[in-house]
């Protein structure tokens, strides 16, 4: 009740909303009503009406879009001055690893490049904690972010943007103030960065595509992939929808992981399980491993890099090298490419563990 009441607060914007949708739908009935009625003059008035309730509804709309812009803008430019100050930021941020000031840890790996994709800030099925963690443990002379890093769909019809996620920015602002190079490729959630494709902000590139050469000898066109995805392309209604279906998919996981803790086992992502057990799911990700190794081939190159599909692999299949970065929603994936130039998928909840079970590991011995 006491949300509820917040929303009908002086200087909401739930109020108008509902009476420009009212008036919407009113003016829609009068019209049907007066026109098959022969009424032409009040079907003309009536016309007028509902152009200017769809006017007004829009202007609602883009009002509370401008305004969300503005506060990721205004969250952005807090990890900037975050990142510039001595502390690095450290006095006030409200996150911090494993309950500790420890901003580096103890068993970082070296890599060439570290490429990662779909982390989707600003939705609550970001896993924004295990995503700065990944990037600690990796030193990386580059790292590609490959598409849908922010969620520009999910911040347009709702706001969430918590400390965690300025803290991914202020992460990787970091990183190229320490001289690595980052270049981040849109995808289909964050398209609107489509429009500064071939600048630069902060020591951060904006490509629409790039080719890496990798120390295995192989040119690797590297994507986001929703290009070559026929419903983002052809039926974005039906893409909203599904990603409105995905959204509460992730939810569940939320609470399905908050009951698992509280019992003691692991992470598990119960999305993923559930698309990898429906038919139509499976087709579509071989359609899409298929049709991205036919375009490596087109830019006559031997592999793609891409993400998108939240389902990460690494296989030579379809006659190219096809990598897929994964997400950082469900499966906490991204991949490495090593200085013997060796690509790995790395599976962070996983390798987490694994870290985790070695560092306690001379405790047992000492208590023993």
């Amino acid at each position: 009740m006491r949300g509820l009441l917040s929303r009908l607060r002086p200087g909401s914007d739930t109020l108008e909303r509902a009476a420009a949708t009212l008036l919407v739908l009113a003016a829609s009935y009068q019209f049907g009503h007066a026109a098959s009625g022969g009424r032409y003059r009040a079907a003309e008035f009536a016309l007028l009406v509902l152009i200017a309730g769809i006017y007004w509804h829009r202007s609602i709309f883009r009002r509370c879009a401008s305004r969300d812009v503005t506060k990721v803008l205004a969250g952005l430019a807090d990890a900037m001055a975050a990142a510039f100050r001595p502390d690095g930021g450290k006095a006030d941020s409200q996150f911090a690893m494993h309950g500790t000031g420890d901003h580096t840890p103890r068993d970082v790996v070296k890599v060439r490049s570290l490429f990662v994709s779909d982390v989707h800030l600003g939705t609550r099925g970001c896993q924004a904690e295990r995503f700065i963690d990944f990037l600690r443990h990796h030193d990386a002379e580059t790292v590609f972010l490959v598409g849908d890093i922010v969620d520009g769909w999910c911040l347009r019809s709702s706001w969430y943007w918590p400390s965690a996620h300025n803290a991914v920015a202020r992460e990787l602002i970091e990183l190229a103030q320490r001289g690595c190079r980052l270049v981040y490729i849109p995808g289909n959630h964050d398209e609107f960065l489509r429009d500064y494709a071939g600048a630069a902000f902060g020591g951060v590139e904006i490509v629409e595509r790039a080719v890496h050469r990798g120390l295995d000898g192989r040119d690797y066109l590297v994507v986001h992939g929703d290009h070559f995805d026929l419903v983002v392309r052809h039926a974005r209604w039906l893409a909203l929808i599904g990603d409105a279906g995905y959204r509460a998919a992730l939810a569940c996981n939320v609470w399905l992981n908050w009951i698992r803790r509280r019992c003691g086992f692991g992470y598990w992502s119960f999305s993923s399980w559930a698309k990898l057990r429906v038919k139509n799911a499976v087709n579509h990700i071989g359609r899409f491993e298929e049709v991205l190794s036919s375009e490596a081939t087109r830019s006559n190159v031997q592999g793609v890099i891409c993400g998108h599909i939240h389902h990460a692999a690494l296989h030579d299949d379809f006659g190219v090298r096809y990598i897929n970065t994964g997400d950082w929603v469900e499966s906490c994936t991204g991949v490495v490419e090593r200085h013997n130039g060796q690509f790995e998928i790395v599976r962070w909840t996983e390798a987490r563990t694994t870290l985790d079970a070695a560092e306690l590991a001379p405790l047992a011995q000492a208590v023993a």
